[in-house]
């Protein structure tokens, strides 16, 4: 019998992609013969190649021009894949699936800018329709797979062999705050009044921030328990210090996604955005607690209120 081999595509975002690995560790389960490629873009590779489940990455050249867009078709065409998994849905992961050659093509049947017409087959939404969580809908892939649409809620993935420069270097398991989202309206503005909180409250346990972009340090922070790691590390060293966290708190993002996945405690801050589709999954996960600012207005979210869940999950 002739091995599977599969392309998933999914470019980004970092969330997004958490999502897709997920159930595409379902796939390599229901065929473990089988060949898993990935397209995606250069800055969430690291993931992606830490993922044992996943055989091979391609990298989507977002500013690549042309040439470099021809270059990844010419590499798809040669691997005659017999399934082509377009989990991004948009018009440039479309064009891809279009060009593939591919025998079978699966879309989402929520895809836009005209991708889902290019699909051979399209997975259904869920019964609770667009409103469902990413990785709800990215499960009905599995049935026209053959496979059962169940989706285990931890990654397998290696960080352990991520080497953390000695300027990154925790002493102890940190509570790791990530105080920015990639939507400013996603933002808690009460990060830094939080962190001087919880420095009074667990006086042993360090506390850090982190996120892609830097941010200035709160005004009162010294370094005796408190670290600033915004902007300072790498994908890989990001996996690395989610995984030795105490516990994650953030925004509506994807480090805190990559958290869940991890099996690390979360608490996740929602403002306007719906925590039905947007929570770290699983949502009954007992690791994974929420708090929604009232009406959906952050400023109504008191630190108080953010610093008593947080005692009621360390304590």
């Amino acid at each position: 019998m002739k091995t599977p081999t599969f392309l998933i595509i999914k470019p980004s975002s970092l969330g997004d992609i958490v999502h897709a690995l997920l159930v595409a560790q379902m796939i390599k389960r229901g065929f473990p013969e089988s060949r898993i490629d990935w397209v995606c873009r250069d800055i969430f590779a690291p993931l992606i190649h830490a993922c044992p489940f996943v055989d091979n990455v391609f990298l989507f050249e977002r500013h690549g021009g042309i040439a470099a867009f021809l270059r990844l078709i010419r590499t798809i065409r040669r691997q005659r894949y017999d399934w082509i998994l377009d989990m991004q849905g948009l018009a440039r992961s479309g064009l891809i699936t279009a060009l593939s050659r591919a025998e079978t093509s699966i879309g989402r049947s929520d895809a836009r800018e005209g991708a889902r017409f290019v699909y051979t087959m399209r997975a259904p939404l869920p019964p609770t329709g667009v409103q469902s969580h990413a990785v709800t809908i990215l499960s009905e892939f599995l049935p026209l797979l053959g496979l059962p649409r169940d989706v285990v809620p931890r990654l397998a993935i290696h960080p352990d062999n991520v080497d953390f420069r000695k300027d990154l270097a925790m002493p102890s398991a940190p509570i790791l705050l990530f105080p920015e989202s990639r939507r400013v309206e996603k933002n808690w503005p009460c990060f830094s009044r939080l962190t001087r909180d919880l420095r009074e409250s667990f006086q042993d346990v360090p506390v850090a921030w982190a996120g892609a972009e830097a941010m200035p340090s709160p005004s009162d922070a010294s370094e005796r328990n408190f670290r600033n790691l915004t902007g300072k590390t790498s994908l890989q060293e990001l996996l690395k210090l989610l995984s030795e966290a105490r516990l994650v708190i953030g925004n509506d993002s994807g480090p805190l996604h990559l958290a869940a996945a991890l099996g690390v405690p979360t608490l996740a801050l929602f403002g306007p955005t719906d925590p039905a589709r947007y929570r770290p999954y699983p949502g009954d996960d007992r690791l994974n607690r929420i708090l929604r600012a009232p009406e959906g207005d952050f400023h109504r979210l008191q630190p108080e209120t953010v610093l008593e869940a947080i005692r009621e999950i360390l304590t």
